[in-house]
């Protein structure tokens, strides 16, 4: 049964370290507290955005 917890925490708890983490990355962007909320729940997504929007900025420059 510990080893089932385990499995089963060990991912989970990762993977909301990558949400909250995201999510204050988002806040520091500037995002107001709905963008942050979505980039924690969406952070996937968060990523694929900030990426095409950094690399369109590294673009211009």
């Amino acid at each position: 049964m510990p080893v089932l917890v385990l499995i089963t925490a060990v991912p989970a708890l990762a993977v909301l370290a990558l949400a909250v983490l995201t999510a204050i990355g988002a806040r520091r962007r500037g995002g107001g507290w709905p963008v942050v909320v979505a980039s924690g729940a969406l952070f996937p997504l968060a990523w694929v955005a900030w990426y095409l929007v950094d690399d369109r900025s590294a673009r211009a420059h």
